[in-house]
């Protein structure tokens, strides 16, 4: 996993660290996370008055072209720290997303997020939604 996060990381100028804020409230910030090989594990620093505590968090990194197109993503599951040197990102998982890790892992992707909306309609007792593809065609 660590040889994964490594390898993509560099390559994306910032990420979006998500986690809990000091009010139970979920917190999203724009980052610029940074490999600690040594102890393997990322490397954050905060705005000064960050209201983020420690626990469960995620990285989400992504890009794509001015066109929208190109999409690289990856998300790193894992828990959100201190230590003496400042705030850390523990990773426990490494989810590729569009564009990274070739043809499989699209695939994946587009499994996972399959299943993860068909568990989201479920539990609310939603159906999926209609869309309108003749609109959408006319605005192509």
């Amino acid at each position: 996993m660590w040889n994964d996060i490594a390898k993509y990381l560099p390559g994306f100028s910032s990420a979006v660290l998500n986690g809990v804020d000091t009010h139970g409230y979920p917190f999203s910030v724009r980052c610029q996370p940074e490999l600690d090989d040594t102890a393997q594990v990322l490397r954050v620093s905060l705005p000064q008055g960050t209201e983020i505590q420690p626990g469960p968090a995620s990285l989400l990194c992504h890009k794509h072209d001015e066109w929208l197109w190109n999409l690289q993503s990856f998300v790193v599951r894992g828990t959100f720290a201190q230590d003496d040197h400042g705030w850390i990102l523990c990773p426990l998982q490494f989810i590729p997303g569009a564009g990274i890790g070739g043809l499989w892992a699209l695939v994946q992707f587009v499994r996972t997020g399959r299943r993860t909306t068909r568990r989201y309609l479920d539990k609310r007792g939603l159906q999926r939604p209609d869309i309108a593809w003749d609109q959408v065609e006319a605005m192509w």
